[in-house]
């Protein structure tokens, strides 16, 4: 081997390049996380995150950085035709990373994203026609919400149970039989991780009650026992309950904490973490998400130092979750037409939300469990109109909403298919008792 080009990392890995120039191999690095220190010693370094970079968007995920580069060669290394074919054709791909890795769905990732979705719903890739089977999908059309719910966490399921080279296989998979066995194996693989998961956050929570943590801005929570290929799931479903930064700590085969970090909208959990590199083996992420390594005898002093830095950056009000209205309407304005209007300006995700609404003075007329008792379905009447409406992981609400209650929702409007039939259906983001203001 002469040449290593990375993908999705490398920014930090000074170590491992000097090693591979060491045996004479060059380095190019492809990737998208931020630049905390000097570049390392490869012989080009692709990513927009770069301190010096001067490339206009710096969103790109790791995937949609190579996607660029290929842009970039391709000119000079196929015919004009077959250039065009070839970044058509992988198009399926970049939407599929771009979403999977939950970076901002703007700009280039918009365009990238609007017309990946297409290829996605037609490709004829072996793989994906049967991850899309596994996953109810087959003939669907293909969203966001589809590929962040269903195809990109069995995907990631490999990766997390120490199995990468499953999804690797399914995406390299010429024929369907062979697809087909690939993505029962990830459907299989995705169903132990789940459960693996749940385990986890019943830990955690169980840690964090215990535990003076909760009364922290930062809520660090360990347990050497963990598989590392999970914590950054538990690690962002905490942030998600907690409404604060959280990182989740395993430990590694060596004895040394490694850590999944998540952040909320207003705090970047990186440049926290900056503070205390001396401390790290490795460390490296985003805004909102980072991972790190520390040897056991730096741990104390990481985690004292980190909690006491991020109570004084941040207050308790600064974590009080905070929902953006877009409009308020009535209930004559709902229908399956305005869903349809708003879809043509998706599509939506991270940092490019679905329009989020409110409705006033709605009165409860229904309350039941959804999916094993985990998530809510209510029917609520405005007037002479009925709203069926879905609040997804808010089981434990239920007692709290009565039959009868007038209440202010802020929703999202969405079209629900079921059995051949198409009804307008209310995604929850949040309820309250109804006010007169």
């Amino acid at each position: 081997i002469d040449l290593l080009i990375t993908v999705d990392n490398g920014i930090s890995s000074h170590e491992a390049i000097d090693l591979a120039n060491e045996y004479g191999i060059e380095v190019i690095v492809t990737d998208h996380h931020l630049q905390e220190n000097e570049l390392p010693a490869a012989v080009a370094i692709v990513n927009p995150n770069r301190k010096n970079s001067r490339y206009p968007f710096n969103g790109l995920c790791g995937a949609g950085v190579v996607y660029k580069l290929m842009q970039a060669l391709g000119k000079n290394t196929f015919e004009e035709d077959e250039y065009k074919n070839f970044m058509l054709s992988q198009l399926d791909l970049v939407a599929l990373a771009t979403i999977a890795d939950i970076v901002p769905l703007r700009d280039e990732n918009y365009a990238l994203v609007k017309f990946g979705l297409k290829s996605l719903k037609d490709t004829g890739r072996p793989g994906i026609v049967e991850l899309k089977r596994v996953s109810g999908l087959l003939g669907k059309d293909i969203t966001t919400t589809s590929i962040g719910y269903y195809l990109a966490p069995r995907l990631n399921a490999a990766g997390r149970l120490g199995e990468t080279e499953v999804a690797l296989k399914l995406l390299l998979s010429k024929n369907q039989r062979e697809a087909a066995e690939y993505a029962q194996a990830l459907n299989k693989l995705n169903i132990q991780r789940q459960k693996i998961q749940e385990s986890y956050i019943q830990q955690a929570l169980e840690y964090i009650d215990s535990d003076t943590v909760r009364a922290e801005n930062i809520c660090i929570v360990e347990n050497e026992s963990w598989d590392p290929g999970i914590i950054g799931i538990v690690s962002g479903k905490l942030k998600d309950k907690l409404a604060k930064p959280v990182i989740v700590f395993t430990r590694d085969g060596e004895g040394n904490f490694v850590g999944s970090a998540r952040s909320t909208d207003t705090f970047h959990i990186t440049h926290a973490l900056s503070r205390f590199q001396d401390l790290f083996l490795n460390y490296g992420g985003h805004k909102k998400a980072a991972g790190l390594t520390i040897v056991p005898e730096n741990f104390m002093k990481f985690k004292t130092g980190l909690i006491a830095h991020v109570n004084e950056l941040i207050g308790d009000e600064t974590l009080v979750p905070e929902l953006e209205i877009d409009s308020v309407v009535t209930a004559d304005q709902l229908n399956m037409a305005l869903v349809e209007t708003i879809e043509k300006i998706g599509p939506f995700g991270e940092q490019n939300p679905q329009p989020l609404l409110v409705m006033r003075d709605v009165e409860v007329k229904d309350i039941r469990l959804l999916g094993q008792g985990n998530h809510l379905k209510l029917y609520l009447q405005s007037g002479n109109y009925s709203f069926e409406c879905v609040w997804w992981r808010k089981s434990e609400l239920k007692d709290e909403i009565q039959f009868g209650m007038t209440a202010d929702i802020a929703f999202r409007p969405s079209l629900n298919f079921w059995n051949g039939f198409t009804r307008l259906q209310l995604v929850l983001d949040d309820m309250a008792p109804h006010s007169a203001m």
